[in-house]
């Protein structure tokens, strides 16, 4: 009789053991499949990857560096706007909003749908302009909020340069395209702290002083 127990005894606990691992391999794959899970929700929404913003949305920043005029030209300016994104751990291509003889920023620069924000260090999205077409005060419509974030989310309130005016174009103001640092010359400032057409169409500056720029991501 105790030599039956002892036979039936030992298949069975056998079996829990295998049904032991069995619930701890199955909890490894759940886990697994939950951290892909929430790692490409992220991705795609407002987590790592898109600078603070959706896939669909835009970020946009005043540069926390200043500089003349020269600024190597709008490839130059946008050489500062990229170097400065990747500074700050930023992933998305940035372009300057800036324009010069040949091109606008309107028709250049900002020719994308999707909402435009700025982000502060918190994480806080602030919604800038529906679209970018919507920057332009073609219609007497200022900002929803200024742009006064640099890339890191830190607030400047500043001259901007821009050689832009509040309908997206040209004013030929530029420190001659954006290449000359001299006192005689000149190029149209923006000013950050503005929530209005002054955003981007202020005062003309001396192409010596030294001023920021905005940049957007593509």
């Amino acid at each position: 009789m105790n030599n039956k127990e002892k036979g039936s005894f030992l298949p069975f606990s056998l079996f829990v053991t295998i049904l032991n691992l069995m619930k701890f391999f199955y909890l490894l794959i759940y886990l697994s499949l939950s951290l892909i899970i929430t790692s490409c929700g992220e991705a795609a929404g407002d987590g790592e990857g898109s600078d603070g913003v959706s896939v669909s949305s835009h970020r946009i920043f005043v540069s926390s560096s200043t500089h003349t005029g020269n600024l190597g030209g709008t490839s130059g300016a946008d050489s500062i706007c990229k170097n400065l994104a990747s500074q700050a751990g930023l992933v998305r291509t940035y372009s300057a909003i800036i324009s010069d003889n040949t091109n606008s920023a309107k028709n250049e620069r900002l020719v994308f749908s999707g909402a435009i924000y700025t982000v502060d260090a918190s994480g806080q999205q602030n919604l800038v302009a529906n679209s970018g077409s919507a920057l332009w005060n073609t219609d007497s419509t200022d900002l929803l909020n200024e742009v006064n974030l640099d890339e890191n989310g830190n607030i400047v309130n500043d001259n901007v340069w821009g050689g832009t005016g509040s309908d997206g174009g040209s004013l030929n103001t530029n420190c001659s395209n954006w290449t000359s640092s001299l006192i005689s010359e000149s190029g149209f400032s923006g000013q950050s702290s503005s929530a209005t057409s002054q955003w981007i169409e202020a005062i003309p500056k001396n192409c010596n002083e030294t001023l920021r720029i905005y940049c957007v991501s593509q």
